[in-house]
């Protein structure tokens, strides 16, 4: 009896598994917003997908292409595609600002965290990510980071 019970808990655990791993592949390459419409909404993709850890749903974005900007010799780009800026960094002022449809809406609703919140848990996940240390991080419009 014991061995039926560990192999349905082993299936079910991978099951589980594929379920997150499904989920996530969904939130980085068709956004968050749709993968929660499969789920029932922010809350249980962020259960489900990311175990209600904020920093694992920034984690996904660690992998982000670094650009100079061509428009403006002060900023560096991240992101997957050309145009689609995922984040936007003044290296001015130190400010950078974080696309809001993709990531800082999702960590405000998915995970309950204030502006606050956010703004200090983007800075520590971009301290620790990409080295960048000091700065104030923004939930920007989208059309702000395709701009630049």
């Amino acid at each position: 009896m014991k061995d039926i019970i560990r192999k349905i808990l082993k299936e079910e655990s991978l099951k589980q598994e594929k379920l997150k791993q499904t989920l996530k592949q969904a939130v980085k390459e068709d956004g968050w917003e749709f993968a929660a419409d499969l789920v029932g909404g922010p809350k249980d993709l962020a259960k489900l997908a990311f175990n209600n850890d904020p920093m694992e749903f920034l984690n996904l974005f660690n992998d982000l292409d670094v650009f100079q900007s061509e428009e403006g010799s002060n900023w560096t780009l991240f992101r997957y595609e050309k145009g689609n800026n995922v984040m936007v960094y003044n290296r001015i002022n130190d400010n950078v600002y974080i696309n809001y449809d993709v990531i800082w809406l999702f960590l405000q609703k998915g995970f309950d965290l204030n502006y606050i919140e956010t703004q200090e848990l983007t800075k520590i996940w971009l301290s620790e990510v990409y080295n960048l240390r000091g700065v104030i991080t923004y939930g920007s419009p989208p059309s702000f980071t395709v701009v630049v």
